[in-house]
C-alpha cells in the first residue's frame, strides 16, 4: 500500500481518503481479499492543491482500475485548493469506474459511478467495487 506502482495482475484500487485510520482500514481489507491498493490522502497543506489539480491528470490513475474517492477531503474543510468535485471530474474523465463516499445526492452511472454514504463499512464498499463489473 502507499502509492506504489501495481506489481501483480490483481485489480488495482486507488483509494483517495483523507482520514488516515479509514484509509488504512479500507486499504488493508481490500488487500486481504486480493486487491492491489494505491493510497492517497487527497490534497494536503500548504496549498491543498494536488498533482491532478495542477497538471490535469493524477499520475496514480494510470496504475488503477477503479477509484474510491471520499468527498470529505482536507481541501473541502478549508475550502481551498483542489476540490473533491474537481477530482471526481478528473477521475471520471479517466474512463475508470469511480466509487464516491459521502457525495451530494445524484444519479449513479452503471459501471462508471457508484455513490455511497460516508463511512460505508467494508462489506458495502466491497459490494460497490464488485458492482462496477470488475473482479
Amino acid at each position: 500500500m502507499g502509492g506504489e506502482a501495481r506489481g501483480g495482475t490483481a485489480e488495482a484500487i486507488l483509494l483517495v481518503v483523507a482520514d488516515d485510520v479509514e484509509r488504512e482500514a479500507f486499504g488493508s481489507g481490500l488487500e486481504a481479499v486480493g486487491y492491489d491498493v494505491l493510497t492517497c490522502p487527497g490534497p494536503t497543506p500548504p496549498d491543498y492543491t494536488c498533482v491532478g489539480g495542477r497538471e490535469g491528470v493524477c499520475p496514480l490513475v494510470h496504475d488503477a482500475d477503479t477509484i474510491v474517492l471520499d468527498m470529505s477531503l482536507d481541501s473541502e474543510a478549508v475550502v481551498s485548493g483542489t476540490s473533491a468535485e474537481e477530482l471526481l471530474c478528473l477521475y471520471l474523465d479517466s474512463g475508470r469506474p469511480v466509487i464516491v463516499l459521502g457525495s451530494w445526492p445524484g444519479e449513479e452511472v452503471p459501471g462508471r459511478l457508484v455513490r455511497l454514504p460516508r463511512h460505508p463499512g467494508f462489506d458495502r464498499l466491497l459490494g460497490a467495487l464488485r458492482s462496477t463489473g470488475r473482479p
